[in-house]
């Protein structure tokens, strides 16, 4: 079976890491995979190939100028036709004659236009991987608790005021997500779309949406390399580590601290106080890029990782901890929650989204009622409470993990559901 990738970028960002992961494990069974992307870091990669390289024979004068005003009327309004041009030849290329089917994942990040859904699905299978709700909104990838994008996009709260800082993708300069949110439902109807979502959660939520007329709607969680993020002797991972072993440790990681949406300042904020209530606090360590926020200084114990590209570095360091901070405000199935709990390490997340679903409240972790800094306190507070129930708690973790998101059992599912719709499509 011959599959090609379409996202964003190739090897940044959890789309392109999900996308990564299943391809290797793709490889591993006997299956081809090849990478369409708008930009990558490792360019000479030889699986991977750059949506500019491969419409190149397309371009043209007339094309040029549309996409340069269809770029900037995006800037301003949203997605627009006229937008990457000559990307919408994509049906044309060697590339997508060579696949038998196709894996959408992120498509916005200019490079992609959205109306060539029609024409890509009209000669082969797609399959779109929803990485976030970007695909059911006018705009945001993360609507927060807006439902507007049910019935229809319309003065977006995001696009306004204080939303404006936290939303997802960048803000456009007008409100353009009623316009958006119905040439979207027009194209979906004019497509033959196959939907994958990582969680019940997404399900319910695609269920409600522009999408829920879809050819079909599947859930495959992520998948986790269970032998290589595998728990590690809490003593043995400190030790190497370089952490106190009597210590409480807590662990704080995303791709970046500076992600209002992973929340990272609730983290930091709860210690704070912790520290200041009670003289000390747990340790706090953290995984992730440097870019946001400076050094919390008024922790007494605090220890950055930086970015870790090793996984098996990261379970050393899911390992060496209490339990796992997932402070994130809005999610579609957190990367880092479901290696946390591979590693046998609890996560204490907040009540949002795919979380609940994610953590069960006692035997994996432990549920924050509210996403607030004092919520996240007395939630901390309860977890040391119960420190015997350490060692029930993180067998708990590896079991879920065995059961749920082996990575191999994951791809599996994905390649049985390429294999029935290649099976209908004769």
């Amino acid at each position: 079976m011959r599959v090609l990738h379409v996202n964003t970028t190739s090897h940044r960002g959890g789309a392109a890491r999900a996308m990564r992961r299943l391809s290797e494990a793709l490889v591993e069974k006997g299956h081809q995979s090849q990478f369409l992307v708008g930009r990558s870091d490792f360019p000479n990669d030889p699986d991977v190939n750059l949506i500019w390289d491969e419409v190149s024979e397309f371009q043209s004068l007339t094309n040029s100028l549309k996409s340069r005003i269809g770029n900037q009327l995006e800037k301003y309004i949203g997605i627009h036709p006229w937008s990457h041009r000559p990307n919408i030849r994509i049906s044309e290329t060697n590339l997508y004659q060579w696949a038998d089917i196709i894996e959408l994942r992120n498509l916005f990040g200019g490079f992609f236009n959205l109306w060539s859904l029609p024409t890509l699905t009209a000669d082969k299978p797609i399959v779109w991987r929803l990485p976030d709700l970007w695909a059911l909104t006018g705009h945001c990838a993360y609507p927060y608790e807006c439902e507007r994008w049910k019935n229809g996009c319309h003065n977006c709260p995001l696009l306004s005021r204080d939303g404006r800082m936290k939303v997802e993708p960048s803000p456009t300069v007008r409100d353009g997500t009623k316009r958006v949110w119905n040439a979207k439902k027009r194209l979906y109807k004019q497509s033959k779309l196959h939907i994958i979502v990582t969680t019940k959660w997404m399900y319910e939520q695609t269920n409600q949406s522009i999408l829920k007329n879809s050819l079909s709607i599947n859930i495959i969680s992520n998948g986790v390399n269970l032998t290589k993020f595998q728990p590690v002797s809490k003593s043995v991972a400190r030790k190497t580590l370089g952490l106190a072993s009597n210590e409480k440790i807590l662990l704080w990681a995303a791709g970046g601290r500076g992600n209002f949406r992973k929340g990272y300042r609730h983290a930091i904020d709860a210690l704070r106080l912790i520290q200041e209530n009670y003289g000390e606090a747990p340790t706090l360590i953290t995984m992730g890029n440097e870019e946001g926020w400076i050094e919390p200084e008024y922790l007494s114990n605090y220890k950055h990782f930086g970015y870790i590209f090793d996984p098996i570095q990261q379970a050393l360091i899911y390992s060496a901890a209490d339990a796992f901070l997932c402070t994130t405000l809005a999610d579609a199935q957190p990367q880092t929650a479901l290696e946390s709990i591979a590693c046998g390490t609890p996560v204490i997340a907040f009540d949002i989204g795919p979380m609940p679903g994610i953590v069960i409240d006692g035997k994996t972790g432990y549920i924050v009622p509210e996403p607030t800094t004092q919520a996240l306190i007395k939630t901390i507070e309860k977890f040391y409470e119960q420190e015997d129930k350490f060692p029930e708690l993180r067998e708990n973790c590896r079991k879920q993990a065995l059961n749920e998101y082996d990575l191999n059992k994951q791809t599996d599912k994905y390649i049985q559901l390429y294999e029935r719709i290649l099976s209908d499509k004769k």
